[in-house]
């Protein structure tokens, strides 16, 4: 009785069956079983791929070459300052760059 419980056959049922139904009845459940465990071994083969060549990805983005940002802040070049002259010749060319009009206040 207690293979029928574990197998999940009723009391009533279990005192109907003769022993070679109960047989095959264990016999199914036992196939069953063993079919559910390795569906999930593939499933978890499966996953564990899936996980692996997530790693593998990530990694690449934290391990690339690091790059040295003082060397790319230094090679900024230096800004030079510009007369009043020149920054008013360098507004006119800008407005007529984007279509705007030139006027002259007298």
């Amino acid at each position: 009785m207690r293979h029928a419980a574990l197998i999940g056959i009723q009391l009533s049922e279990f005192m109907k069956m003769t022993p070679r139904e109960f047989h095959i009845y264990a016999d199914g459940y036992s196939k069953r079983k063993e079919l559910e465990m390795e569906e999930y071994k593939a499933k978890f083969e499966l996953e564990q791929e899936v996980l692996i060549y997530q790693a593998y990805l990530i990694s690449r983005w934290v391990w690339t070459k690091k790059i040295d940002i003082e060397k790319i802040l230094k090679s900024k070049k230096k800004k030079k300052e510009m007369t009043d002259e020149q920054m008013l010749e360098q507004v006119k060319v800008l407005n007529m760059l984007f279509g705007g009009e030139v006027k002259s206040i007298v």
